[in-house]
């Protein structure tokens, strides 16, 4: 006789970048193994290859992982990470440099409780995927997708011609062009074409496109806590999913 199967919960929540109702169920004990000796080796690239891995087994719609946008993937895990283990993390915290904001030293350790279940990734203000260069013309921008960060590291890595790999970078980003009704496709014209159209704008057009990539929607947490030695107040930035599990 065969052993009884235990049906996983499922749960649902809306991509940042698209909008689309994604379903999904916690991760699995063989799932937890993995992603625990990933965070065990320290190895930024283990620990994305586990989540991918995990986001792919657990999310129940057809989607290609490698082409979410890094803040979709990091939501996600974050969400699956939630259901599966608790919605909250204990993190530690202490002074800059042990200094509180009196100027007086404090080493204390301060444990604190994060609820990651209500943290969404969020843009900086005037973010738009629709960047507008005069009256009639712009482009659509697209974000970008895993693959992409991972030719951005390699760019780096290899250090690539800077003004060639931010160029590259940002076509790989544009969508469309437009010019009043009329519309032009990225994959319609050649990368020639496309360097052309960039290298026509002034710099402070060019800025405004290095704007979309700065202002991205990415994992955000801003709190405020009191200090239980010296009760000094100490102000907290999370972002990415690292902070969240340091």
């Amino acid at each position: 006789m065969a052993l009884p199967v235990l049906n996983a919960p499922t749960y649902e929540l809306t991509l940042t970048s698209t909008g689309e109702t994604i379903r999904y169920r916690p991760f699995l004990v063989k799932e937890e193994k993995i992603l625990l000796m990933a965070l065990e080796s320290g190895d930024d690239k283990e620990m994305m290859r586990s989540m991918k891995q995990i986001i792919s087994s657990c999310v129940m719609n057809e989607i290609n992982v490698e082409k979410l946008p890094l803040f979709d993937i990091q939501y996600l895990f974050l969400n699956i990470r939630s259901q599966s283990v608790g919605q909250t993390v204990k993190l530690r915290f202490k002074h800059p440099e042990e200094k509180n904001s009196k100027g007086d030293e404090c080493k204390h350790i301060q444990e604190i409780e994060i609820d990651i279940s209500q943290i969404k990734p969020e843009a900086l203000e005037g973010h738009s995927k629709k960047i507008e260069f005069s009256d009639d013309i712009g482009v659509v921008m697209q974000y970008p997708g895993l693959e992409m960060y991972e030719k951005i590291i390699k760019f780096e890595s290899e250090e690539a011609n800077t003004t060639d790999a931010i160029f590259k970078i940002m076509i790989d980003n544009i969508e469309m062009i437009y010019q009043g009704n009329e519309v032009f496709y990225k994959d319609d014209h050649s990368e020639k074409e496309l360097y052309a159209f960039l290298e026509s704008l002034s710099t402070q057009q060019f800025n405004r496109l290095r704007e979309f990539f700065q202002t991205m929607p990415y994992l955000r947490h801003e709190f405020e806590y009191t200090c239980e030695k010296c009760g000094c107040k100490e102000k907290v930035f999370l972002s990415g999913i690292e902070d969240f599990f340091a």
